[in-house]
């Protein structure tokens, strides 16, 4: 393994950095949960519904298959009301 850009998590996080040369730790790393989550979601709402501003479906999803048979899917949805709760 080189020493490449990587994105990766921790128990709590999401990091973007350098690993070392054989690639089990971090040289050097930032933070980036909030901005990760929030570029997944751009990206799935352009890659699975069609835009943003337009979204031509009104959900998509992402499956993966476990080693163990279950499946893991992760959804996106556009709602036009939703309550939130404060």
């Amino acid at each position: 393994m080189s020493n490449k850009y990587h994105v990766g998590c921790g128990i709590s996080n999401i990091y973007a950095g350098i690993l070392n040369k054989s690639g089990d730790k971090w040289v050097e790393k930032t933070e980036c949960t909030d901005e990760a989550i929030n570029t997944v979601r751009d990206y799935m709402t352009f890659d699975l519904l069609g835009s943003l501003e337009n979204p031509q479906q009104k959900t998509g999803a992402y499956i993966w298959k476990l080693k163990n048979g279950q499946t893991v899917e992760l959804r996106i949805s556009i709602k036009d009301e939703v309550k939130i709760n404060e």
